[in-house]
């Protein structure tokens, strides 16, 4: 299995090669140890270099240029030899318009935010595209404090206790990073211009997580050619639940990627060099949303259990301080405390603000 996708972005481009396995086989699935380059019409030779199992970057980075051939070659460990067609960059010149959110009511009667985009290529030139975003929300953590609770060992003349101190990081405001897997299809060829009109890219209902607070999306639109258009269109069809259930099955769906030594060999997947282009978008639960309608954390209960019961909570990591009642009355505690991930946010994300990210 090839993962090949190339791009006009200057970086280190990737490549991903793996292997299929039967469901009652237990074997690595990654490819380690293989050789793979990219030669171009230029003259130019791109050599990877293996950063993960199964993960190629390239030595140098670079972006694939327009008018030239690109070829993807591909050495195993085992003696495999694969190549594949080659291929040039698409059209560059359509660009992303705008990118909105929509407060609405999907077709299954949930209220939301849908994540729209519009783009437009007045050469009408591109037709199809591929879409990949990446999400980061920020999360405030409702029960928040600025002291925490730590254990004190025991000694050979105390027990086990418990101390209230400054927290020593950042716990209130965290964020979480999370990208689409594979790409999201639309095609403009039996239209009258090349527009994309409000295509959906992404929805999610008003009690997400993502927001609770602040999110912001990266999408970035792939040109894509017609053959590596439909082939993940056929690869995305296959995959779906109605596919899998339906009583045709289908034969083996072939990529542009070849075995130079052994023609029976099947490979999955496709090299493809595409034009991309990105923009991002915030969206604050307070643009949709009145102060009446305000996120509901589901798990976050304010408890005040007995002191060895908070040790134990502690010492698991489930809880996170609330509040401390120094003079508690006989008939309660002397700590409230709510679980861990309410009063720290660390347990949900990172409490290193993105550079990329306004308040």
């Amino acid at each position: 299995v090839i993962e090949a996708s190339i791009t006009n972005e200057f970086k280190f481009q990737k490549i991903l090669l793996s292997r299929s396995y039967r469901l009652e086989e237990n074997v690595p699935t990654t490819e380690s140890g293989a050789n793979v380059k990219i030669t171009s019409s230029s003259s130019i030779e791109y050599t990877f270099h293996e950063t993960a199992p199964g993960v190629y970057l390239s030595d140098v980075p670079f972006s694939a240029q327009p008018n030239i051939n690109y070829q993807l070659f591909v050495s195993t460990r085992n003696g495999g030899e694969y190549k594949s067609q080659s291929t040039t960059l698409t059209s560059s010149s359509s660009t992303i318009e705008n990118i909105y959110a929509v407060r609405e009511t999907n077709e299954d009667g949930v209220d939301g935010i849908g994540i729209y985009i519009d783009s437009f290529d007045p050469t009408n030139s591109s037709k199809f595209y591929g879409y990949e975003f990446e999400e980061t929300y920020q999360i405030i953590a409702p029960f928040w404090g600025p002291d925490e609770l730590v254990i004190i060992p025991s000694t050979a003349n105390t027990p086990v206790s418990l101390a209230v101190i400054p927290r020593t990081q950042e716990e209130r405001e965290c964020y979480t990073t999370l990208n689409s897997l594979g790409k999201i299809l639309t095609d403009t060829n039996l239209l009258s211009e090349d527009r994309v009109s409000k295509f959906l890219v992404k929805f999610f209902p008003s009690d997400d997580i993502r927001l609770n607070s602040r999110y912001s999306i990266l999408i970035k639109q792939y040109t894509q050619s017609i053959e590596a258009h439909n082939h993940l269109e056929t690869l995305n069809d296959l995959s779906s639940s109605e596919s899998l259930l339906s009583q045709n099955q289908p034969g083996f769906l072939a990529g542009n990627i070849f075995s130079m030594n052994n023609s029976n060999e099947k490979i999955l997947g496709f090299f493809e060099v595409s034009s991309v282009t990105e923009e991002r978008l915030f969206v604050s639960r307070s643009e949709f949303f009145s102060i009446s309608e305000p996120f509901h954390w589901p798990i976050c209960e304010i408890t005040n259990p007995p002191v060895p019961e908070v040790i134990r909570l502690v010492r698991l990591d489930h809880v996170s301080l609330y509040c401390e009642h120094p003079a508690a009355p006989p008939e309660s505690y002397p700590y409230d405390v709510v679980p861990a991930s309410c009063g720290d946010c660390t347990k949900l994300g990172s409490n290193i603000k993105p550079t990329f990210w306004v308040d």
